[in-house]
């Protein structure tokens, strides 16, 4: 006897009485209910999505409204949507009222760098960085709120650190720094880092930065009269007509949470690697797909895969610090790191490699045709036919097909200088540029320990777009986004927007400037007194 696997067929079920399913020996019931529960299941649905789309400001555990409803909802509000992610002109519109009652405040400008950048962000006031003259009749408010313990007034060398003082010149004998204290604390602030909320608090305002230019700084400056330059990261950031805006530089496909497995060991772990082992062959994260239950999980591939033989591979949503070789067939690619993809296949009309979304050091393909968009290439690229839209290829690229065979065609594209010598009869193209990507580098705390900079295939942020790259290539793509591997996320796009944003809430002459700051990737220590 099997019963109904609609919700509604079960619910109907355990309606009839007992003896009725007791004689259900062959089913016919149970099948006939669960019939009912399609349709009505179906009708449930629908009328809980209506409910649901009458609500845009739906709390997180509920059923969103729609996307494409959120316009509709912005022009009854009167709200400009700018943010490039779903999310963030969701929180555009259910935030549009309260951010308008507090307009100005610090806390609504740091609201609104989040919610429409879909990243953290610590906000500074430019006015407070600037270095003044102490007032003798200006009155100093109390230590304790600052949550320091009032200093005594007869001792010069306790008084001068008097957290109120605007004391220009650091006490070198005090670190300055973020730590971590409990939230009642009078100046404690909320703060995700790497996704993990702590409570924290400037401790030692007037000691020596440990961390300078950081959000962790809070030492004053002599004001800085130059326009803010993204190649000089601290160019006229300590200005009284500032907001200076901190936020964590992009990860990319490498963040710093992540399920490392052998590839040897994936049969020990079905719930993150799916290899159906046959021809075509599967090997996908089920973590990563629309509607899974199980909690997203970046799975790392430490070691290559041996040489695949199957007539069509597709991958999806997995990271390999190792080479993927291919003798034969084709093989496509969604959302897909590899350090180095190799294919022996020979063909140029139908294409032997297809990524999409994916980043890469080195592609060869010799003898076949490459299809990418949105992709990076880091290092090489070597094929016979290319197909390229929205792409970065930031190395060197040799398409090797013959006068005689048929074009490449690369559009909205960075690529080097040798693919823009081509002859036309050979390439055929549309909105290139040449211009040079300039990556996001940073030092990070390594997995195995000690410290580096992000420089190695696998490391966080690598391949990652840093904010001083021309624009070029930040929003060169065919729908105006940044080119490479990025595109999805639309990292450039949130900056933007965000500044957008914020010029609508900005008191007058106040400009905003977002400063990359890897210090929001580490948690701040406890200080134990």
């Amino acid at each position: 006897m099997s019963k109904p696997t609609t919700v509604t067929g079960r619910e109907l079920y355990e309606l009839v009485p007992t003896v009725y399913r007791v004689k259900d020996e062959d089913g016919h019931l149970s099948r006939y209910l669960d019939a009912c529960g399609v349709l009505l299941d179906r009708l449930r649905a629908t009328l809980e999505q209506r409910l649901a789309d009458a609500f845009p400001a739906s709390p997180p555990e509920a059923m969103p409204a729609q996307s494409w409803l959120l316009p509709y909802f912005a022009d009854l509000l009167d709200v400009r949507l700018v943010s490039p992610l779903v999310p963030g002109r969701r929180g555009e519109v259910a935030r549009a009222i309260a951010w308008r009652q507090r307009k100005g405040t610090l806390a609504t400008l740091e609201e609104i760098a989040e919610t429409v950048g879909g990243f953290e962000a610590e906000t500074q006031e430019g006015w407070q960085r600037v270095a003044v003259t102490p007032r003798i009749d200006r009155p100093l408010l109390p230590a304790a709120a600052y949550g320091e313990s009032e200093p005594d007034p007869s001792d010069p060398q306790v008084a001068r650190r008097h957290p109120a003082l605007p004391a220009v010149t650091v006490d070198v004998t005090l670190p300055s720094r973020a730590v971590a204290c409990d939230p009642a604390h009078p100046r404690a602030k909320l703060t995700r880092f790497r996704g993990h909320p702590v409570s924290w608090r400037q401790l030692n305002p007037h000691g020596e930065p440990c961390f300078p230019g950081s959000f962790e700084d809070a030492s004053q400056r002599t004001p800085d009269m130059r326009t803010p330059d993204p190649h000089a990261p601290e160019r006229g950031l300590f200005h009284p007509r500032r907001l200076l805006v901190f936020t964590p530089p992009p990860l990319g496909f490498f963040p710093f949470e992540v399920t490392p497995l052998n590839w040897g060991d994936r049969g020990d772990h079905p719930e993150l690697v799916t290899d159906s082992g046959g021809d075509p062959r599967t090997i996908v994260n089920p973590s990563r797909r629309p509607g899974s239950a199980l909690p997203p999980a970046t799975v790392l591939i430490t070691t290559s895969p041996p040489l695949f033989t199957a007539a069509s591979v597709t991958v999806e949503d997995l990271l390999f610090t190792g080479t993927l070789h291919l003798s034969a067939g084709r093989i496509t690619l969604r959302r897909v790191a590899a350090k180095k993809l190799v294919v022996d296949t020979a063909g140029v009309d139908v294409p032997v490699i297809d990524a999409v979304d994916c980043l890469f050091d080195e592609i060869e393909a010799p003898d076949g045709l490459v299809r990418l968009e949105a992709t990076t290439v880091v290092k090489s690229l070597t094929c016979r036919r290319l197909q390229a839209s929205d792409c970065l290829l930031a190395g060197t690229a040799t398409v090797l097909g013959p006068a005689g065979s048929p074009r490449s065609c690369v559009r909205y594209s960075r690529v080097p200088a040798s693919l823009l010598a081509l002859p036309q009869s050979r390439l055929e193209r549309l909105a290139l540029t040449a211009a040079d990507p300039i990556f996001s580098v940073f030092e990070h705390c390594a997995r195995e320990g000690g410290s580096r900079l992000n420089d190695q295939f696998g490391d966080p942020g690598y391949g990652t777009l840093h904010p001083a790259t021309p624009d070029a290539i930040c929003s060169g793509a065919e729908d105006g986004g940044e080119m490479g591997a990025d595109h999805f996320r639309a990292s450039s796009l949130a900056r933007a927007a965000v500044l957008t944003k914020l010029e609508e809430f900005l008191p007058v002459g106040i400009e905003a400037v977002l400063v990359p700051d890897p210090r929001l990737l580490v948690e701040p220590p406890r200080i134990v007194p």
